[in-house]
């Protein structure tokens, strides 16, 4: 019976063991003083660091982070651990040429340290300071920054290695989640900017045949020599040397993922340099000043905080500057990408010089998808002495295509909805002060187009072509042209332009509303005539119905065409036409071009006029 008595007190023996095992044999704290690592552009720096729960003593712990221990980065990498660091002053410089900034992080820690990751990171804030465009001071002020889920071995990795040739890796993450409460940056004579609280999520990136750090280093000689004139724009040594740089640069584009994030409260004042205003002369007095540009922008929202969900909007901008100011609700797009440009400027950069002239430049059409900008309004001065502010506003504005082929959308919607201007006069506009006139003072404007081509049937369906004004008037066009084939999207512009040719149009219907542009418009002819709107109005419908029977001859679609627009005159109200071609394969432009006399057109459809 002692056996038994025996298991309990084993059981509890063998599982303190276990877990002895699993630990480190010893978790050490320690302090390491002045500590500085170089990585080619950056450098690290901090007085003093806190380090605690290391299974590495002092020493051994510092050749970590020593680049020249004769490790390489990603071996010490993997060998880093620690339950936390913390260093009360954190200093990051960057060089860039001449140029260096040095960003210094207050009461930093690093949490759960291990397998190249840091699990949590925090800084209660910090300073910036460097050199701002023009050459002069720059400072700025950070506060309080969070991140998750740092892995500092593929960051690493993306710095310092390289894949094999031939090869690819997957991209992979870098960073789960980062936020700032805010910074602001003072550019001396060039401005100020601020921002609120940012965030970013589910930032990403792949090793690359080239280590981004060897790639930003070579740039970066690349741009001083350019700067300083080294060579000729011409030479074959420095062409070959920017296109090897341009091809490693667009590579980098297939091996990054943004993720996800937002901006919030962007402020800004733009000055600009004496330098570079129009008129500006070297050595002679300088321009006026127009004064300083201020931006507000209430978000920036890119991925999955955007409001499609993907893609990126810009809400809330406001601006002002030289008497003017102006309002944007949101610009945003989704579904929008330079994938192709990038494609089509990598094949184009590795072909030889002698193949330059075959470059095919709808290629470098990038994807579309939707555009969009919302609540437009502009007020700025009289653009004449004494004349009155100009104010110009727009609803909405929105382009969406469609799959696209060979660069060209297949489909495309484009609205423009309330987009008001006035009408300014001026010499040599009899048009403006015709408007003026009528008492119209400004264009309220809408339009709509509505395409989409049909490969299986090969049509091109015009669902709508709407142009219309507030008070005034709107046209509606729809239609369908037939034999338009995939050839009309060839890159051969041979090809496509007897694809054009081939198209025929089989049907459209066009509506015409009156909404008081018509009484305006015989209102001011009698004006001028010095004659009553009634008598102008009836000799305009005599004009119509005379002068169209005189034109278009004497067949049933004449006249039907004739009677509609005589009424639509003397009673403006609402004028619709319907065109369909006779033949099931509808008009090609060459019948139309061969015709002798236009009205000739009228036996080839059947048509349909009618005036409410």
């Amino acid at each position: 019976m002692i056996a038994p008595r025996l298991r309990r007190p084993l059981r509890v023996a063998l599982a303190f063991a276990t877990l002895a095992m699993s630990q480190p044999l010893a978790a050490a704290d320690f302090q390491l003083d002045n500590v500085r690592m170089e990585f080619g552009l950056f450098t690290l720096s901090a007085p003093k660091l806190e380090v605690k729960g290391s299974p590495l003593e002092r020493e051994a712990f510092r050749s970590l982070l020593d680049i020249k221990s004769g490790e390489t980065a990603l071996a010490r990498i993997d060998r880093l651990s620690a339950a936390e660091i913390r260093a009360p002053e954190l200093v990051v410089e960057v060089a860039q040429g001449k140029q260096k900034q040095v960003t210094t992080y207050r009461d930093v820690r690093f949490s759960d340290i291990r397998d190249g990751q840091i699990a949590r990171g925090e800084s209660a804030g910090g300073t910036l300071a460097g050199q701002s465009p023009d050459g002069g001071k720059l400072t700025g002020t950070l506060l309080a920054m969070r991140f998750e889920g740092f892995d500092i071995r593929q960051t690493a990795r993306v710095l310092v290695d390289r894949v094999a040739a031939g090869q690819t890796e997957p991209v992979r993450p870098l960073l789960r989640r980062a936020e700032q409460d805010g910074y602001s940056i003072d550019m001396g004579p060039a401005g100020k900017m601020s921002f609120g609280r940012a965030t970013s999520r589910d930032l990403a990136a792949g090793v690359g045949p080239e280590p981004l750090g060897d790639l930003l280093t070579r740039a970066m000689a690349l741009s001083e020599q350019t700067a300083s004139g080294g060579a000729a724009k011409d030479d074959p040594v420095r062409r070959e040397a920017e296109k090897r740089m341009g091809i490693a640069l667009l590579g980098f584009y297939d091996r990054v993922e943004i993720g996800s994030g937002e901006i919030r409260d962007m402020v800004m004042t733009v000055v600009e340099p004496e330098a570079a205003k129009p008129g500006a002369k070297p050595g002679g007095k300088p321009a006026a000043n127009p004064g300083p540009v201020d931006i507000k922008i209430a978000r920036i929202a890119y991925g999955e905080d955007a409001p499609a969900k993907s893609g990126f909007v810009l809400e809330g901008l406001q601006f002002a500057g030289g008497g003017a100011k102006g309002l944007v609700d949101a610009i945003s797009y989704s579904g929008f990408s330079y994938g192709p440009v990038i494609k089509a400027l990598r094949e184009d950069l590795a072909k030889s010089a002698s193949a330059d002239a075959a470059i095919d430049w709808r290629r470098y059409i990038p994807t579309i998808g939707t555009i969009r900008m919302t609540g437009l309004s502009v007020d700025a001065p009289p653009m004449a002495p004494g004349g009155q502010p100009v104010r110009i506003g727009l609803g909405v504005f929105e382009v969406k295509a469609g799959e696209q082929l060979n660069g060209i959308p297949t489909s495309l919607a484009l609205t423009l909805d309330k987009l008001v201007a006035p009408i300014t006069e001026g010499a040599g506009n009899p048009a403006a002060r015709d408007l003026i006139a009528m008492g119209i003072r400004s264009l309220d404007l809408n339009a709509r187009i509505d395409l989409a081509w049909e490969a299986a049937r090969s049509e091109l369906a015009i669902r709508q072509i709407a142009l219309g004004g507030e008070g005034l008037a709107r046209l509606n066009l729809s239609g369908t042209l037939g034999n338009v084939t995939k050839d009309l999207f060839s890159s051969d512009v041979a090809l496509a332009q007897v694809a054009a040719l081939g198209a025929t149009a089989r049907g459209l219907t066009a509506k015409l509303e009156n909404f008081g542009l018509v009484e305006k418009l015989i209102a001011n002819e009698a004006r001028k005539a010095g004659r009553k709107p009634d008598e102008m109005r009836q000799q305009f419908a005599m004009i119509a119905s005379l002068g169209l029977a005189s034109i278009l001859g004497p067949s049933d679609a004449a006249k039907a065409l004739t009677a509609a627009v005589s009424r639509f005159v003397a009673q403006p109200g609402t004028l619709t036409l319907d065109a369909r071609a006779r033949s099931a394969g509808g008009i090609g432009f060459a019948d139309v071009i061969t015709l002798t006399d236009p009205t000739e057109i009228l036996a080839k459809i059947d048509l349909k006029a009618e005036a409410r």
